[in-house]
């Protein structure tokens, strides 16, 4: 893992081009910079910069968020009704699981894996029951604002990234119709166009097999 000054470096950087660029280019140049920061290794950088904060308690709450979005691609507003009882260990199948109600798409039960990482941060909060996103200081859920606000602080760009980023890791290792699953889409053709899975894209991550 990278040291925590390392990983303040790296963030600042980003947020900082994110905000200059805001004021001196268009919205699509914008756009392509911003997708370009949903890589891999953004992943992880995000990942082991929510985890640090973490421990701190002023932050627990939004690293949490930004954890489980990482590793789920929830949407925002379905991720903050989840439920203490939404996130469990499957004895059976040895894996950490989130399961969610989507609100857009009507997807009653939707089933996402976490992270040993993301379920041992859940369990340290030591929630009994109810909604995980309960704000201790007023017992009302944290907003959709409160959230995009802080990521938005942070690394520059809006809590709904994560999701993109999320998804391209799932389509690393998957297809399209795995990280349509992850996302919780209707009709593949809206994944398609949601990660810009180009022609060249394509033909980049198979030409291993030509070689």
């Amino acid at each position: 893992m990278k040291a925590a000054s390392q990983l303040q470096n790296e963030i600042l950087e980003n947020r900082q081009t994110i905000n200059r660029l805001k004021k001196s280019v268009g919205k699509r140049k914008l756009k392509k910079i911003i997708e370009r920061i949903e890589t891999k290794e953004n992943y992880e950088t995000i990942k082991a910069d929510a985890l640090e904060r973490f421990n701190d308690i002023k932050y627990s709450y939004e690293c949490l968020a930004i954890l489980i979005g990482l590793d789920t691609g929830l949407r925002v507003s379905d991720l903050l009704r989840l439920k203490v009882s939404d996130i469990s260990y499957n004895e059976d199948s040895n894996r950490y699981e989130c399961k969610s109600y989507i609100k857009k798409t009507n997807v009653s039960e939707h089933t996402t894996l976490i992270s040993r990482e993301t379920y041992k941060a859940f369990k340290t909060l030591c929630l009994d029951s109810g909604y995980i996103f309960t704000n201790p200081k007023t017992n009302g859920l944290f907003t959709r604002i409160w959230l995009s606000k802080r990521t938005n602080l942070r690394y520059g760009f809006s809590f709904h990234t994560l999701r993109k980023i999320s998804a391209k890791r799932i389509l690393e290792v998957g297809t399209l119709a795995d990280a349509k699953r992850h996302l919780a889409h209707k009709r593949i053709s809206s994944t398609d166009a949601y990660l810009k899975v180009s022609e060249k894209n394509s033909l980049d991550r198979v030409s291993s097999l030509y070689n």
